[in-house]
């Protein structure tokens, strides 16, 4: 292939990648969604995720929703919504990463060294169609100090302001 239709190709490339996001996010009707529920994420096949820090996330994921303001009703995964509510929103993940760091490297060195690391891949469904409104990868992270006296699972606090953000950004005015 000649260098003009490579470099022709790498434009069209480029234009539709760069036009992808923005068209699927302006399908989404702000306020329109009242409701959201979260299921508790999966975890990746050779991720290993604590189970006690996946109930603790889910928890912390309700808490910072909540704490939006956003949303009339925040439910969790099993939780039925009073009949004749408005559409609902379906928060689903896949933790991909998880990095527990060390509590004793952070105290000790600072910085970076040592830091809890959590990435998940999030998806917002609609829950009457599950077409996929709106999917990114967030993390969260402790560095030093902060949540829980320091500890790794405080990471899933951070991992859970970044969703409530999303949410709040995408689905609100």
């Amino acid at each position: 292939m000649n260098k003009r239709k490579t470099r022709v190709l790498s434009a069209i490339a480029l234009a539709a990648f760069l036009t992808f996001p923005a068209m699927s996010q302006e399908k989404i009707e702000k306020n329109k969604y009242q409701q959201i529920e979260i299921t508790r994420f999966e975890i990746k096949q050779d991720v290993k995720f604590p189970a006690d820090y996946l109930v603790t996330m889910t928890e912390e994921l309700v808490t910072q929703i909540k704490e939006t303001q956003k949303f009339k009703q925040v439910l969790r995964e099993g939780e039925s919504a009073p009949e004749g509510a408005p559409p609902k929103i379906k928060l689903v993940g896949v933790v991909t990463e998880f990095n527990p760091g060390s509590r004793t490297m952070r105290f000790m060195v600072g910085m970076d060294a040592g830091k809890t690391k959590i990435v998940a891949h999030v998806k917002f469904l609609d829950s009457a169609t599950g077409a996929v409104l709106f999917e990114k990868d967030v993390d969260g992270k402790v560095i030093l100090g902060g949540a829980i006296k320091g500890e790794s699972i405080g990471a899933t606090r951070g991992l859970a302001k970044e969703v409530a953000k999303l949410a709040r950004e995408k689905f609100f005015n």
